[in-house]
């Protein structure tokens, strides 16, 4: 679990990164560093003024998240179960070589159905946003699990 959050706190930094450097490459901050003329800072807002003024960066890390949780669990599920597997075969005994296959096939079901799980928040909440009436809570759901691309931005200095 420590790993976990150490890496997702690279994977916040890394994007935290991305936006100084876009701001560097569109000439908005001085070679000295000094002065930040012209630097915009973007917002998002979502649900018809339900939630607003969110810096984009919120947004963005959610969205990373709920996708590595959708590629992570099932993931470390499935080696786990192996490690389990491959221990049992390494004691050579009959009862725990079956109860580490067993345990093996349940990590497994248990992962396609966290993945798939995921799979089908993320498709509900898409398919519920493209609709014609589509409910505040619905669409800032959509904000934060599929991208900043299905959010309001708004640019302020």
């Amino acid at each position: 679990m420590k790993k976990l959050s150490i890496l997702f706190a690279i994977i916040c930094v890394f994007v935290l990164q991305l936006d100084v450097v876009k701001a560097v490459d569109e000439g908005n901050v001085d070679l000295d560093g000094s002065t930040y003329n012209n630097m915009e800072t973007e917002y998002a807002s979502c649900g018809d003024g339900m939630i607003s003024d969110v810096p984009i960066l919120v947004p963005k890390v959610v969205n990373i998240a709920y996708t590595a949780l959708q590629i992570a669990v099932p993931v470390i599920l499935v080696v786990m179960g192996m490690i389990t597997l491959i221990k049992a075969i390494i004691s050579s005994k009959e009862d725990e070589i079956k109860k580490a296959q067993m345990s093996f096939v349940k990590k497994l079901i248990v992962g396609a159905l966290v993945f798939f799980v995921f799979v089908i928040v993320k498709l509900l909440v898409s398919v519920a946003g493209d609709a014609g009436k589509t409910s505040k809570l619905i669409d800032c759901a959509n904000c934060l699990l599929n991208g900043t691309d299905n959010c309001k931005i708004t640019k302020s200095k």
